[in-house]
């Protein structure tokens, strides 16, 4: 039997940016199948690397499959990976192996990949109207100054007529960028990265992550979001059969809010002092709406706190999938309206200048 590959030296490290999501999707959803059918697990890692058709994906099943074969679970397999195999993967897949229940498991990773995927492309479409609309105004804004007013406002230097403010805005502008145009587009997009950068840092996170859950509008998309990744995740953890602590201990680890990851850490110290799930989310009352403490205590009571928890994120899915709908439609026309200003007011800077100049030839 092959021995394992050292994960630091393996050539995944290079490798592996060409797993997708969809190729991620896909091994788990097949190889859950693949089990029920009665197939070994080497067998049906063998047979999925067959069917994938990347080769970073045959790879990556070829490997599992030795580590496998060499006598490791699958899970240790797959934790060799983390940037492709959350803890949440992993760790339902060794409950599954540990309880005999491994092709149900990946069943329930494969609904839970396939709703995150479902979300995550719903939130994209709706905001990538906006965002073209946004980087139309950008680019229209920067191609008027850069290449228009050079040309046409040097003319209205030379005439001895008093100008409107707004052209004289435009002769000041375009007389920076002829001057200090490349440095400013350097500082544009020196500023845009660094600014990216920022917002990676742990040390600007909790700053960062407050903000948006205070910020007009933003706050509700994020507070759904983040409700319905926790709700469904715990969903799909409790149901797997592992236990409420250590799920809401997983929870937190996958978290991206950190206002919620630390909120979710506190849970556990309740849970394990013997409270209910519902009691200790009555302590943040902005980050967890009341109905849904309710109806999480309900389910806690009535032995359904899967089913309840289930429930509550399709329902919130639906909220959010509205909102995006309704933000989008909102931001349509005022995005319309800044388009139109933009052009409006760059061409009354220009043709209020000719219509005066026409007028005194006139007279």
């Amino acid at each position: 039997m092959a021995a394992p590959k050292t994960p630091s030296k393996s050539i995944w490290n290079i490798e592996l940016g060409g797993v997708s999501r969809g190729d991620i999707l896909f091994l788990t959803r097949h190889l859950s199948i693949a089990l029920k059918s009665g197939l070994t697990l080497v067998e049906a890692l063998d047979m999925l690397r067959d069917e994938a058709e990347s080769q970073v994906m045959q790879r990556l099943l070829s490997d599992m499959a030795e580590t496998v074969q060499s006598g490791k679970p699958l899970n240790e397999a797959l934790a060799r990976y983390p940037k492709y195999f959350s803890p949440i993967y992993v760790n339902l897949v060794k409950t599954g192996e540990l309880s005999g229940t491994l092709a149900e498991n990946l069943q329930h990773l494969a609904d839970e990949l396939r709703k995150s995927e479902e979300l995550r492309q719903k939130v994209k479409s709706a905001m990538m109207y906006p965002m073209l609309i946004f980087i139309a105004v950008l680019g229209l804004g920067f191609s008027v100054a850069w290449f228009i007013l050079p040309k046409i406002l040097p003319l209205f230097k030379s005439l001895n007529v008093e100008l409107p403010i707004t052209t004289r805005a435009l002769i000041w502008m375009a007389d920076l960028l002829d001057v200090h145009g490349t440095a400013i587009l350097l500082s544009f997009a020196g500023g845009v990265v660094f600014f990216i950068w920022l917002l990676r840092r742990n040390f600007v996170k909790p700053i960062t992550h407050r903000f948006v859950l205070r910020f007009p509008v933003i706050s509700g998309i994020i507070k759904n979001i983040q409700l319905e990744r926790f709700m469904r995740i715990l969903s799909t953890l409790l149901k797997s059969g592992i236990t409420l602590d250590k799920s809401l201990r997983i929870v937190a680890d996958a978290s991206t809010n950190l206002m919620y990851q630390n909120a979710i850490l506190s849970f556990i110290a309740e849970v394990e002092k013997g409270h209910s799930l519902g009691e200790a989310m009555r302590y943040f009352p902005r980050l967890f709406p009341g109905i849904t403490t309710r109806m999480i205590s309900m389910g806690e009571r009535t032995g359904s706190l899967e089913q309840t928890l289930a429930f509550l994120s399709e329902t919130v899915q639906e909220d959010i999938e509205n909102t995006m709908k309704n933000l989008s439609t909102i931001l349509e026309p005022l995005l319309l309206i800044i388009i139109g200003v933009v052009v409006g007011g760059v061409a009354i800077s220009i043709l209020g200048p000719i219509y005066k100049i026409t007028g005194s030839i006139q007279q």
